[in-house]
């Protein structure tokens, strides 16, 4: 082998080099080259890895010994190099050099190795440390907080077993996971002070946790430990208690008895309300020393908070004690405190107290009442159940009955039966409620005779508060009252006709006034004057115009209600005052039958007969004035306007009002002979299935076919017919003609549609819907279940208990029940549910304006929408347009009715119009 190497490099001898080693064979020679160069090269690298491993592991502890073991092994590389430089330049005071720098590095390491050897060996074990991470895990899954940590880009990196419980996930689940995932935080950025925050499960459910967090700082970046609790059944039972706390609050609050709490020097921290009302001091503003300034100078050494001594004692404390109430005045009260304790220590007092003032004086009652029990009042004492204990000698000397005969018996059995029983009760309520009762009242005397007494009843109550006796004080009033009532009779009435005179009709005008401002009313002041009657006083006599007169009130008062009030002027003029009038045309109504019925004749002293006539004027608060000087000033001026036209009439202040009345009043005379005389029509106007456009129903409409004038419309006729309760008449009829016409188109063979018929509120509220229903198909064959009510939603909800049970017995009946101009009232949604309805209309107001208004659109739609959960159908009214009908169409809504499609026309034309569809298939 080596004679090869040796004639491999024998032509290479010019290359050979001169020194110490010339003798070497060339194989030999390139052998060490070739060896010293590779050993040179690996030295060379080895460095360069220790210090890449050093810069990636700047957290080991002894760094700089890797570095040194780099040098060292740098030195080493450079010993060869130059071991390769000798064999050609032959320095060997080069080579002794590195290598004595080779021998004191190596010497330094050795050194520092043997050193940090004993630190080296407590390194623990690559086994110790696999050992140390499971310890590790096993402690971070044993934490009773779910742990989660995450890196600095907001990815989950670990999870412990109870992380994966409260999330609901697994714990591999989650491993890489962004954090908001499960917590929604920031940039990874969350607050570490235990703050509260809201969780998302794996099912997206929430709960209450608190965090807590701690940064890590690694070289491999930063990571955040966040340590998660679960405090969902803490949340509730702070819920628990703050709504407890609440409930005890609200029930103090509520308690008619006064609820107080102090601490432990005797400082309010609660009192409810009952207690602030009563002495207007809030909890606030009240210290012991401050609450023993309310309490009256006599009463502070009896009073609670200054009794209670001995913090050890538990038994309840009782006190009565004058108080200082928020009117400034003293009141009695009775306050019962005990010592409060929590969880054995002492907190302070708690108690409660009740207005006794009136107890209070009933004592002091009865102690004067005892004492002045023998004078000249008369006076009973009773036991509880009312029977008679003992009589004075003056009540004896009133009554007629000896002592004997009053005792035992009952306190009722001087009843005179002027009163009924309600008024017995409500004095014996109020006795129990107050402890007093005065009054007048009737009572009976021995021999029958009926009297007028003033009797005062005073409860007797012992500590316990409850009642032992009564007493019974009464006075003798029966001919000071008749006194008292003539005197009134002269201040107030007339005289002649025993009408209230000027004096009470300003009193009762102005009172008046007051009300229908309050309220919002309107009423009339008619101002009436007798036409020719001088002729009578001046041919027949005083006399005879006296009886005339008196007449003359009688007829006007029987034109009147119970709340109205005609009053005598003086000579032949009186006032009428018409209170809370819906329209002023109902004061014209009044004037005239007044007019009417004093045109009559009256039939006077010696069987005269005498006719005479009445001018009125009417004036109306508070359309002519606001006091009783304007408003009789502008009547009187009508009065006069109706005298110069002739007389006989009434005139309003206002000619415009006069006309309008004179008007209606002309109006509701030729609607009565309508419906005697048979004008009214039904005419009828489709209402179209919008899915098949067919027709499926139609709404039956009155109209007023006048020989004269012609067809009027029912916007001039239905608002009189409502004002005068004629509206239930032409209802009726209305009904009657819409079944009879209905079982018509069934015996002509036309297919079954539903029929629709309007009934008002007058109707609704004044008559027997349900008899009158069922009267009208007993008699017409018309099948129920073809018939529809309508009812305005104003007309349900003013009277909705009521409307409940009417609805329910026409449902019984098969009838069906739409509510009409649905939306313009004030229906309450609740209210709704509970009646037992069909259909729902939507207002024609509603459709006007669709496609153009987005509200009218919208309100149209959750009509639909409501309508159809609630489980009715929807018809619209008033559909003019294709636009309209489209987005009907569009919302669901089941069917129309309206000028798109067809007015409302006459039966034959309707007749023709469902006999074409029906034809038609």
């Amino acid at each position: 082998m080596t004679a090869r190497f040796d004639d491999l490099f024998s032509s290479a001898n010019e290359f050979m080099p001169h020194g110490a080693c010339y003798l070497w064979q060339p194989s030999i020679l390139w052998l060490h080259v070739l060896s010293d160069a590779i050993i040179a090269l690996s030295y060379f690298t080895i460095p360069f890895a220790l210090i890449y491993f050093v810069d990636k592991r700047k957290d080991l502890a002894f760094s700089r010994i890797f570095l040194l073991f780099g040098a060292f092994i740098l030195l080493c590389g450079i010993t060869h190099v130059i071991s390769v430089w000798t064999i050609w330049y032959p320095d060997y005071w080069l080579d002794g050099m590195v290598k004595l720098a080779t021998a004191c590095v190596s010497l330094g390491s050795a050194v520092i190795i043997w050193r940090i050897m004993p630190l080296l060996l407590e390194l623990p074990s690559l086994t110790a440390y696999k050992t140390k991470g499971i310890f590790m895990r096993a402690i971070f899954n044993a934490s009773p907080d779910a742990m989660i940590i995450s890196n600095d880009q907001g990815r989950i990196t670990m999870v412990n077993q109870q992380a994966g419980k409260l999330l609901g996930f697994e714990a591999n689940e989650l491993i890489g996971q962004p954090i908001d995932l499960v917590i929604s935080v920031n940039n990874n950025a969350i607050s570490c002070d235990n703050a509260p925050y809201v969780a998302k499960k794996k099912d997206q459910t929430e709960i209450d946790v608190e965090i807590s967090c701690n940064t890590i700082d690694t070289s491999e970046g930063n990571f955040l430990a966040r340590a998660i609790r679960d405090v969902t059944q803490q949340k509730q039972a702070e819920s628990a208690l703050i709504e407890s706390e609440e409930r005890f609050r609200q029930l103090a609050d509520n308690a008619a008895t006064m609820i107080w709490i102090t601490d432990t020097n005797g400082d309010f921290t609660f009192v409810n309300q009952c207690w602030r009302k009563f002495t207007g001091v809030d909890v606030d503003q009240l210290t012991h020393l401050q609450w023993l300034d309310q309490i009256h100078p006599d009463d502070k050494e009896t009073a609670f908070i200054g009794n209670i001594k001995n913090t050890e004692k538990d038994a309840v404390l009782t006190s009565e004690y004058r108080i200082r109430g928020v009117n400034g005045d003293w009141f009695w009260i009775l306050d019962k405190g005990k010592v409060n304790y929590q969880d054995t220590v002492f907190s302070g007092y708690i108690g409660s107290a009740i207005d006794i003032t009136a107890r209070k004086n009933a004592e002091v009652d009865l102690r004067v009442a005892a004492a002045a029990f023998e004078t000249q009042e008369p006076l009973i004492i009773t036991d509880a159940d009312s029977i008679i204990l003992q009589a004075n000698n003056a009540f004896v000397q009133t009554s007629g009955y000896m002592r004997e005969e009053v005792i035992g018996q009952k306190m009722n059995f001087l009843k005179s039966g002027r009163h009924d029983q309600q008024f017995y009760q409500d004095m014996w309520e109020a006795i129990a409620n107050t402890g007093f009762w005065q009054g007048e009242i009737w009572d009976k005397r021995k021999n029958g005779e009926i009297i007028l007494v003033w009797l005062a009843i005073t409860a007797v109550k012992n500590d316990d508060g409850k009642v032992t006796h009564y007493v019974a004080a009464y006075i003798d009033i029966t001919q000071r009252k008749l006194a008292e009532d003539e005197i009134k009779n002269l201040a107030f009435y007339d005289s002649l006709t025993q009408l209230p005179n000027r004096r009470l009709l300003q009193e009762r005008l102005k009172h008046c006034i007051q009300r229908s401002k309050r309220e919002g009313q309107q009423f009339a002041l008619l101002m009436l004057d007798l036409d020719r009657f001088k002729d009578v006083n001046d041919t027949l006599g005083h006399q005879a115009g006296d009886e005339l007169l008196k007449q003359v009130a009688e007829r006007i008062k029987t034109n009147l209600r119970a709340v109205d009030m005609v009053a005598r002027l003086g000579g032949d003029e009186f006032v009428v005052i018409l209170e809370n009038i819906a329209n002023p045309e109902d004061a014209a109504r009044v004037a005239e039958r007044i007019v009417d019925d004093l045109s009559k004749a009256f039939n006077l002293v010696h069987d005269h007969d005498v006719w005479v006539d009445a001018s009125i004027g009417i004036s109306l608060y508070p359309q002519h004035g606001s006091n009783f000087e304007s408003l009789m000033a502008q009547a009187d001026s009508a009065m006069y306007k109706a005298k110069e036209q002739g007389g006989g009439h009434f005139v309003y202040f206002s000619a415009d009002f006069t006309r309008v009345a004179r008007e209606r009043i002309k109006l509701e005379g030729r609607l009565r002979k309508a419906i005697l005389n048979n004008e009214l029509r039904v005419y009828f106007q489709p209402q179209i299935d919008i899915a098949s456009n067919r027709i499926i129903g139609a709404e039956a409409l009155v109209r007023w076919q006048d020989p004269n004038e012609g067809l009027i419309p029912p916007g001039r006729f239905i608002p009189v017919a409502e004002e005068t309760n004629l509206i239930v008449a032409i209802g009726e009829w209305v009904l009657h003609e819409t079944c009879k016409q209905g079982r018509i188109w069934l015996d002509m063979g036309f297919p079954p549609i539903t029929l629709a018929v309007n009934v008002s509120t007058q109707q609704f509220k004044r008559s027997d819907i349900n008899a009158l229903v069922k009267k009208v198909i007993a008699e017409t064959g018309f099948p129920a279940g073809q018939l529809e009510l309508e009812i305005t939603e104003s007309g349900l909800m003013k009277n909705h208990e009521n409307a409940v049970k009417i609805l329910n017995k026409l449902h019984e009946s098969g009838i069906k029940v739409a509510i009409d101009d649905f939306g313009t009232g004030y229906s309450s949604l609740a209210y709704l549910k509970r009646f037992p309805l069909d259909v729902l209309k939507i207002d024609k107001s509603f459709i006007d304006d669709i496609p153009h208004s987005k509200d009218d659109m919208e309100i149209a739609a959750t009509i639909v929408a409501m309508a159809h959960n609630l489980g009715f159908k929807v018809i619209a009214e008033g559909v003019e347009t294709k636009e309209q009908l489209e987005f009907l169409q569009l919302k669901g809504c089941d069917s129309y009715q309206g000028y798109f499609n067809c007015r409302p026309i006459p039966i034959d034309e309707f007749t023709k119009l469902i006999q074409e569809q029906h034809l038609g298939g």
